[in-house]
Order: C-alpha cells, then sequence, then structure tokens
C-alpha cells in the first residue's frame, strides 16, 4: 500500500506506483494529467472543495475502483476516467454541472452511473459512456449511439444521456438511495410514507435493493444504512443481478454501514 496526498500544485508530480489518494481539503482542482496512468491506483478520496477534475487526470488507472467525488463537484473534463476499467459505480453529486466528451469511455465495468436532474444536456459531451458496461445497458433499453459518415449523431448521443438521467426514474427510492446527499431522516421518512414492503424491491436494470444502492453509496451515513436494514433485515440477503449482497457492497465501499448491520445482525 502507498498513501499519497495530493496537494494540487502546479508542479506536482504524484508517484505512478501510488495505491491510495486522499485530496487534500485545500484543492479545488485536481490538475490535467494528474493520475495519468497510474495503474497501481485503487481508491480516491476527495476533499469537499473540489470543483474541477481537468482532462486526462485519471487516464488509464485501470485498477482504480473506488471515488469518493467532492459534494461541490461542478466539471469533469475529457477523457478523464478513460480505461478505468476496474470502476464499477459511481455516485456523482447533484452539483455536476458539465462533463465533457468521453469521460468515462472504455470503463468496461461501469454499470451504475446516474447523471444529476439538474444537467444540462447541451454541458454533457458526446459519447461518455463509450465501451461501458452500462453502455450495454442503455443499449437494451433503446437508447443507443448511432454513427452517421462516420460521426456520432446528435440526437443518439442526447437520447443516451436522458436515459442515463431518466432510467431510474420508476424505482423512486433506488434512485433516492443512490444520491450523495442521502441522509436518515430521508430514509425514515419514506419508509413511514410508503405502505408496500420497499426494502424489498428490486429495480428492474440491476436486481438492486434499495440496501444494495444504499451499501454501495460511499455517501450514506451508517445510520440511514442501519434505519433501512432494520425495515427488514431479509434485504440484506437478497442477490442482485451480479448474485451480490449489500453486505459484500458494504465490504468493499461503506464499511461504516458494514459495522452497523453487523452489530444489528449479531443483537438479534
Amino acid at each position: 500500500m502507498k498513501l499519497y496526498i495530493y496537494q494540487g500544485l502546479d508542479n506536482e508530480r504524484v508517484p505512478k506506483d501510488v495505491t491510495h489518494v486522499i485530496v487534500d481539503n485545500s484543492v479545488a482542482i485536481i490538475k490535467a494529467k494528474a493520475f495519468m496512468n497510474c495503474t497501481q491506483l485503487v481508491s480516491v478520496i476527495m476533499g469537499d472543495h473540489v470543483k474541477i477534475i481537468e482532462m486526462f487526470a485519471f487516464f488509464g488507472c485501470c485498477v482504480l475502483r473506488f471515488i469518493r467525488f467532492s459534494k461541490t463537484l461542478a466539471y469533469i473534463g475529457n477523457l478523464g476516467f478513460w480505461g478505468c476499467e476496474s470502476l464499477e459505480v459511481l455516485f456523482l453529486p447533484s452539483t455536476v454541472r458539465s462533463i465533457e466528451y468521453e469521460a468515462f469511455v472504455h470503463c468496461q465495468s461501469l454499470r451504475l452511473l446516474i447523471l444529476p436532474n439538474g444537467i444540462d444536456l447541451s454541458n454533457v459531451g458526446f459519447r461518455i459512456i463509450g465501451g461501458t458496461a452500462i453502455e450495454k445497458i442503455a443499449r437494451a433499453a433503446g437508447a443507443e449511439y448511432e454513427w452517421k459518415r462516420g460521426a456520432l449523431t446528435d440526437e443518439s448521443n442526447r437520447r443516451v444521456n436522458e436515459w442515463l438521467i431518466h432510467h431510474m426514474d420508476e424505482s423512486p427510492f433506488h434512485k433516492l438511495c443512490y444520491t450523495s446527499s442521502i441522509t436518515t431522516k430521508q430514509i425514515s421518512n419514506y419508509l413511514d410514507e410508503d405502505v408496500s414492503n420497499s426494502a424489498l424491491q428490486s429495480d428492474p436494470v440491476r436486481g438492486m435493493t434499495p440496501l444494495h444502492l444504499l451499501t454501495i453509496n460511499p455517501d450514506a451515513p451508517a445510520d440511514s444504512i442501519a434505519a433501512l436494514f432494520e425495515s427488514n433485515r431479509d434485504a440484506v440477503f437478497c442477490l442482485d443481478n451480479d448474485l451480490n449482497t449489500p453486505l459484500d457492497y458494504a465490504r468493499d465501499y461503506n464499511a461504516a454501514g458494514l459495522l452497523a448491520m453487523i452489530a444489528s445482525l449479531c443483537i438479534h
């Protein structure tokens, strides 16, 4: 393990063998090519003052698996995460306003990404999910990149980006659990208002329950996970389409939530 504290300096040279990165809380901009081809980089935790990720910032970080984005992030540059083929999920904060072209191209394992509801599609670049697992999901749903005379059409790009915003709209509790600003009060309020057995409902895209989404969310507070877990403890053993339980996801993405669920299981 090699931990690196990124300071965002103009002449900063990040070691290529770094495995874990913490972006200092003073950093507002992750510079272009800052972590380019850091092929051993596994995780990145950003301070909440990061507003801009410049082009090629994480290009070719092929084993990068975990990212906690800044809660004030506004801009992701072109090819910012090109070839991060181990990334499976990205939880974009609602503050994101602009994503440049091919930002996540060839992140082949990426299967969960929802664009913020408030984003202006004119600020979302071409083919941001090209060569990803979620592109295949979009295609199966009828939202597909189309080419004419060798160029990607504006209309097909718009349809894919609209799908990225709205494809979870029919599963509102799941979409709530995806948000980076989720709170325990929101979870409790939804459970109080919804008469159906929300904790056990699976979404039609990935077969996940809300607890799957919440445990894979690195920003979800442990007590929100505990509240959802307590509403129906059977949910913790549900398998999604990739045969993972919420415990599996919590182990990799939300350690505090994992401990909260284990403590409750031990009590009961």
